[in-house]
């Protein structure tokens, strides 16, 4: 940091302390000042993440699907659909069903 970054976070303070109205920056704010932010790159990965995310939980939403029929059903490829369940399921938001063939059923955790 230096005294000019210093001398604006101290002064902040000290406006801050003088008047209620303002704000007092939060560490994170000051962060992604001095950092820029996410990067648009970021930005998008994230986005597509939720949306896949999204996607996954809708179709398990109406019932227990293997990886497959989830990966043809969202138009997803099938490893990129592997990663994201396994994912959702070492959080708990999916459990495993019943062995089809091949592969393990996934449904939704049901919430108490």
């Amino acid at each position: 940091m230096n005294d000019a970054q210093i001398n604006q976070t101290t002064a902040e303070s000290l406006s801050a302390a003088q008047n209620p109205k303002v704000r007092e920056k939060r560490p994170i704010d000051i962060l992604r000042e001095r950092h820029g932010g996410m990067s648009p790159e970021m930005k998008e990965y994230y986005k597509e993440q939720t949306r896949i995310k999204q996607l996954l939980k809708e179709a398990l939403a109406r019932g227990a699907k293997t990886v497959p029929e989830l990966a043809r059903e969202c138009g997803l490829e099938p490893s990129v659909t592997m990663w994201n369940l396994m994912a959702m399921r070492r959080y708990g938001k999916v459990v495993e069903e019943e062995l089809r063939g091949e592969y393990y059923a996934y449904r939704l955790k049901e919430v108490k």
